[in-house]
């Protein structure tokens, strides 16, 4: 196991939080008299940058970006306290620990806001560098990873995500990328980034370190 960058994604990788997403939206669609989504609407139509989705389901040319953002992210805090880490996510986190890999979390959250949650969620500490947005629109995150990279020593990196945008930003850093399926972005989108696809994180573990 060669690797010695770790570079995490945090949402639907790392911390399970695809249920306080989806509730989140369907409370404001509940709330504008809408249709609500299942889960497999909900990961057809999630991407990067997040503005797409919105477009998607809500009607921006009437309503307030910035106002629809701020309800979102009310209503998923709300929700996030029935979320938990994604089962094996520490696990994992130890054994690379244990190689000596520096570990990374890039993210398209606010940096404030993700910062607070990895500490809550008790692993804070497993991470060189924690690079989230400066805001909360969810923009592409790969300028964030590209200089963490250009401003570190050489080495070989691994992206873990559950995005196909994870996997443009690891062909961007020259990385190799795993997407992980029990995210936010549903199997069949995830295939078509060329990646290599586990369901879990044990799955990872295993492949990566032997039974």
């Amino acid at each position: 196991m060669d690797y010695k960058y770790i570079i995490w994604d945090w949402n639907g990788t790392l911390l399970n939080d695809v249920s306080a997403s989806l509730a989140s939206v369907n409370d404001m669609l509940l709330k504008r008299s809408m249709p609500v989504l299942d889960i497999d609407a909900y990961r057809d139509c999630i991407g990067v940058p997040i503005e797409k989705f919105y477009r998607r389901v809500f009607d921006l040319d009437k309503e307030n970006y910035s106002d629809i953002l701020a309800e979102y992210n009310e209503g998923y805090l709300a929700h996030l306290k029935d979320c938990s880490l994604t089962s094996g996510s520490e696990e994992l986190l130890m054994r690379f620990k244990e190689s000596g890999c520096r570990q990374v979390i890039v993210s398209s959250s606010n940096n404030d806001q993700l910062v607070s949650n990895v500490k809550k969620y008790g692993v804070y500490s497993y991470f060189d560098k924690i690079l989230g947005s400066a805001d909360y629109y969810a923009q592409s995150k790969i300028e964030r990873a590209v200089s963490y990279l250009e401003n570190s020593e050489p080495g070989k990196a691994l992206v873990i995500g559950d995005l196909e945008h994870d996997g443009e930003m690891a062909s961007k850093l020259g990385a190799d990328c795993f997407l992980i399926t029990s995210g936010h972005e549903k199997r069949e989108r995830l295939l078509n980034s060329g990646a290599k696809i586990f369901d879990t994180m044990s799955e990872i573990e295993a492949y990566l370190f032997g039974q």
